[in-house]
């Protein structure tokens, strides 16, 4: 194989730059095909330092959720915050180290809600303690329901939207790509939504690769036909590596 094999990064852009130099490493080419758009809510980050500091617990739903959020983390605020910063995946919990907080809890197994609300820690937090979940606008709202009905006072803070972008389908019939990364169930269906009739086909033959199994149930609902499903998205290295030597040997 003469050429690197090409891999769609669907990501919001703002994710895109880490999994491109992964691709590097790995000996593909990285072609960044972002569908959504971050858009910071000001009124919402306004708010965010008050309610951090009246909180017991806070949960970070990704780390798009930090990263929006960091031009308000100051040193004086991370200094004056004790509680518990909870994050949802081992990449929201580094980005989370990154920003420069101490107490930092996230599941060892799982990357959702599900797996946040399984942690011991709800046990040992006061009944009624407040809980403010920093997040984007229109998220699932699981982990605030159940906390709700834990008891415990719950606050969203909805500090980002995401806005649809138009697909590149210039640069996708450029590359004829033979991979694809995808991260949300939401940015599945949006790709095939957008995708030309022309083009569904080629799309649905990609090999996808998914790191949860409700983006590898929309994937298959819009006829994708190959889906990889790895246990975190952690794994991605790995699985690029092997299927790039798939590739090498069936040349």
């Amino acid at each position: 194989m003469n050429n690197p094999p090409a891999l769609l990064i669907i990501r919001p852009a703002n994710r895109i730059p880490a999994n491109a130099a992964l691709c590097q490493r790995t000996g593909w080419q990285p072609v960044p095909f972002p569908l959504i758009h971050i858009r910071p809510e000001a009124n919402a980050l306004a708010g965010l330092p008050t309610q951090l500091q009246q909180a017991s617990a806070a949960v970070w739903i990704s780390p798009t959720a930090v990263e929006t959020a960091l031009p308000l983390l100051s040193g004086s605020l991370l200094h004056s915050l004790s509680q518990l910063q909870i994050a949802v995946g081992s990449g929201t919990a580094k980005a989370l180290q990154q920003a420069g907080f101490a107490r930092i809890v996230a599941p060892d197994r799982g990357h959702d809600s599900e797996a946040v609300l399984a942690l011991p820690l709800w046990q040992r937090l006061n009944p009624g303690a407040s809980v403010v979940i920093i997040r984007g606008r229109e998220g699932r709202n699981t982990l605030p329901d159940t906390l709700y009905r834990r008891g415990f006072q719950v606050a969203c803070a909805d500090i980002y939207q995401r806005q649809p972008l138009a697909p590149d389908w210039t640069l996708f019939a450029a590359t004829q790509p033979a991979a694809a990364w995808i991260t949300s169930a939401e940015q599945a269906r949006l790709l095939f939504a957008a995708t030309p009739a022309s083009l569904t086909q080629q799309l649905q033959s990609l090999l996808y690769f998914a790191h949860h199994p409700r983006i590898a149930e929309a994937l298959s609902q819009v006829g994708a036909a190959r889906i990889r499903l790895l246990s975190s998205a952690a794994e991605l290295e790995n699985a690029l590596i092997a299927e790039r030597q798939h590739l090498t040997q069936a040349t």
